[in-house]
């Protein structure tokens, strides 16, 4: 599996071979009109909204890191600069045009207050079709407490919340007791929702346990230790 999606997308990206396989199937069943990518660095998942949508808006603030063959996506426009202030002059754009968003991926600033300012402005869309938005990290403690820190209730356009859509990964990448990966989901809908919503965490229970396991559990429980820790490194 992982040899074929290198052969067919060659730029490296930092994703588990479940999440690289979901996001090509999601891809090629949703063939987006327009889709949006929070968070390009070297262009790994960008590649693959390239190659099934009509057209890429890719926002990200360090365009050193874009590896040269994103020079061939010519259906890509890039929007350099924080997502903070790029992403509510998108959303006003296509909300005046015609523009049909499909499919987003948010996968930029990993801050709490980060991914909780990139959902709350993506989230001011008014969907004209059914819209499906990936939430990369979403197994980071930092990352889910932004994505649970939204109130979805109050947005009427919103029917699916689900935060372990894909389960993400302990360890991955030699990262000692961390936890990275998943996908969360948003879906939108132009119909606006009658009945009331529930954030789902079909994981939950395997995310707990994988927590009070972690390093990030440590980091907190041990917060009044890095005044020191500082003093010690210097």
């Amino acid at each position: 599996m992982e040899d074929m999606i290198s052969s067919n997308f060659p730029i490296p990206w930092s994703m588990t071979r479940a999440e690289k396989a979901t996001l090509i199937q999601l891809l090629q069943n949703i063939r987006p009109e327009v889709a949006i990518e929070i968070g390009t660095y070297n262009g790994g998942s960008l590649q693959v909204l390239s190659e099934f949508s009509e057209k890429v808006y890719a926002i990200d603030i360090t365009p050193e890191y874009r590896d040269e063959q994103c020079n061939r996506l010519k259906n890509v426009e890039y929007l350099l600069g924080d997502s903070k202030v790029m992403i509510p002059q998108l959303i006003n754009k296509i909300n005046d045009s015609n523009e049909n968003i499909e499919f987003v991926l948010i996968d930029g600033d990993h801050s709490t207050k980060g991914v909780l300012e990139d959902i709350t402005n993506i989230l001011k869309i008014v969907p004209k079709k059914p819209i499906t938005i990936i939430l990369h990290d979403s197994f980071n403690p930092a990352c889910r407490k932004g994505m649970k820190a939204y109130d979805y209730s109050n947005n009427d356009y919103v029917h699916k919340v689900e935060l372990d859509y894909v389960t993400g990964a302990f360890n991955h990448d030699g990262l000692y007791r961390e936890m990275w990966g998943g996908f969360g989901l948003i879906q939108l809908r132009p119909d606006k929702r009658t009945e009331s919503i529930a954030v789902s965490e079909y994981q939950g229970k395997l995310y707990r346990v994988t927590y009070f396991r972690s390093i990030h559990f440590f980091r907190k429980l041990f917060w009044f230790l890095k005044p020191i820790y500082k003093i010690f490194k210097k």
